[in-house]
């Protein structure tokens, strides 16, 4: 039994030892290529891929240098794209090049054999590029598509492309995926720059009933009343969950305002301060110190109106006495505005007055005004109920 452990030791290291000596040859031999390449210059990288032809590492790195150089890199490319079958990036190479040379059917074959290996943003830009340079609406439309599809990070100089190749409509509904992150990245892009394009992508993007998407759908709806779109407003406004936008909406202040759309946007200015008082009832503080401008809004919102018609505003309010003094003569120097109508707020608990609405969306602003010989008012506005109504 020992003569043949004997044996069987020596078989094992006379095996070993050929198989030692061909690692170690095989490391030095990466080494040298390694060392060649990393000088980086022309002549030691040709001399890396002569030691080591395969690495496809040195091989796009020649191709560059080829082409610094004004020679073609064509050769070291197509065998970096034989040796690594699934990579997309000497095969773009190689088709911008095509491009370059005026070779379309060539470039087509790389730039589609790209996107075939590698399903990721790159080919797939790569391509829509490519199909927007030669003026191919077709293929561009469904190419940006597909890198939307997948696309992440900063989405703008896509959105920008279709912008120069088509317009709203068939951006969104040839170009935009139905992928919740696109759209909003979408939505804000058109805010910025193509603000009569909101309506549409406003209205996908509020279907994903995503509670993030608040700011950006108000920002949307602020922009429809902006552009007096009352229609589109509106169905946006219930799209995002919120009740039709008829009369004074949050007229109890039962929630604090939301200073977008159809609710109540407090105005900040110097000397102007806003709060909710839950107890013993909602009520929405202004407070004023007595820096506040002489003229200043307080208080606004934009009522869905029948323009022309005749309405009867109504509020429940309390003063302190900085602010109400009764007195011969006084006057608060609080008033509501809508339009060029107005009607003062009085030291009385509650009030109404009537006014006409001027158009569809019509502001409802409350109003500071010193009056003349007064001094700037010092004090509190507690607003409990606001509502209007068709007048008989």
């Amino acid at each position: 039994m020992y003569y043949v452990f004997r044996i069987f030791s020596r078989i094992t290291t006379w095996i070993a030892i050929p198989a030692l000596f061909a690692a170690a040859w095989f490391s030095i031999h990466l080494a040298r290529a390694d060392a060649e390449f990393r000088r980086g210059d022309p002549d030691s990288v040709a001399r890396a891929i002569a030691i080591e032809p395969r690495n496809t590492e040195y091989l796009a790195l020649r191709a560059l240098e080829l082409d610094y150089a004004g020679e073609d890199a064509a050769p070291a490319l197509e065998r970096a794209a034989s040796l690594s079958p699934m990579s997309s990036s000497p095969r773009i190479r190689l088709g911008l090049a095509a491009e370059i040379r005026g070779d379309y059917a060539s470039a087509e074959r790389w730039l589609l054999d790209a996107a075939r290996v590698d399903r990721q943003f790159e080919p797939r830009w790569t391509l829509a590029n490519f199909y927007f340079r030669r003026e191919n609406a077709r293929a561009f439309w469904v190419w940006m598509r597909a890198a939307l599809e997948v696309s992440y990070g900063d989405r703008r100089p896509a959105f920008e492309l279709c912008w120069r190749m088509g317009g709203a409509d068939e951006i969104l509904s040839l170009a935009i995926p139905d992928r919740h992150e696109v759209m909003a990245a979408y939505l804000a892009i058109t805010l910025d720059s193509h603000r009569d394009s909101i309506a549409p992508v406003a209205m996908k993007l509020a279907r994903f009933h995503d509670s993030g998407d608040a700011p950006l759908l108000l920002a949307a709806c602020d922009a429809l009343i902006e552009a007096n779109d009352a229609t589109r407003a509106i169905e946006l406004w219930r799209a995002m969950g919120y009740a039709a936008p008829t009369g004074v909406f949050n007229g109890a202040f039962s929630s604090a305002p939301l200073n977008r759309g159809f609710d109540w946007r407090a105005i900040e200015s110097p000397g102007v301060t806003h709060s909710s008082i839950d107890q013993p009832r909602s009520v929405h503080r202004i407070s004023l110190d007595g820096r506040q401008p002489e003229s200043c809004a307080l208080l606004i919102q934009v009522l869905n109106l029948e323009p022309r018609a005749r309405y009867l505003l109504k509020w429940e309010v309390q003063m302190s006495g900085g602010v109400s003094l009764s007195g011969h003569g006084f006057q608060s120097g609080i008033e509501w505005r809508m339009g060029d109508q107005r009607a003062a707020v009085g030291p009385a608990s509650t009030g109404e007055a009537a006014f006409t609405a001027p158009s569809s969306l019509a502001p409802l602003t409350l109003y500071y005004q010193r009056p003349s010989g007064q001094a700037r008012a010092e004090g509190w506005i507690d607003l409990n109920r606001v509502s209007i109504e068709r007048a008989r």
